[in-house]
């Protein structure tokens, strides 16, 4: 039996990379730290077990209180393993139609370019996607993603003890 998921459809992984993108300061962020955003944006429900930053937990435990709507996870750091393909296909097709540097993907960043984004894809988010996009764009995806106290140690969903810092 085929069962659609958001989380696994490479065109709605596109929209809510841009969403997030469009919403983050100087609209980029580590390869890492949009795997990571990306699977909050579709479980909000994730983020009540985030070790929040000074001063950004109270709207995010908020967020965090939205049901999910599509479905739960039963690991979601296997889950974020098991999608990284689907994020490789994501930002090589961004990079392809060129709204996001090819040279910065290489270097496991990505970064926006001055093309502009049809407003026909931003205008299909709802006001709950754009107040998560702003939230997680601004207050988690600036957490730096390496290290002690960094994104991958406060969401406990990939390994930092041997990151180089």
């Amino acid at each position: 039996m085929l069962v659609y998921h958001p989380a696994f459809d490479v065109y709605h992984g596109v929209f809510r990379a841009l969403l997030l993108l469009e919403h983050t300061p100087g609209k980029s962020m580590p390869a890492g730290t949009l795997r990571i955003v990306d699977l909050y944006f579709v479980f909000p429900y994730l983020l009540a077990t985030l070790d929040f930053p000074r001063g950004t937990g109270a709207q995010g435990r908020k967020l965090a209180a939205l049901p999910s709507r599509f479905n739960n996870l039963p690991s979601p750091r296997t889950f974020l393993a098991q999608s990284e393909g689907l994020h490789r296909l994501i930002t090589s097709g961004l990079a392809g139609k060129g709204l996001i540097s090819d040279d910065s993907l290489q270097e496991g960043y990505i970064e926006r370019t001055p093309i502009h984004v049809p407003n026909e894809i931003l205008e299909k988010a709802d006001n709950r996607d754009v107040e998560l996009a702003k939230y997680l764009g601004t207050n988690i995806a600036t957490i730096p993603l390496l290290g002690k106290r960094g994104l991958k140690d406060r969401s406990k969903l990939m390994e930092f003890r041997y990151d180089p810092v």
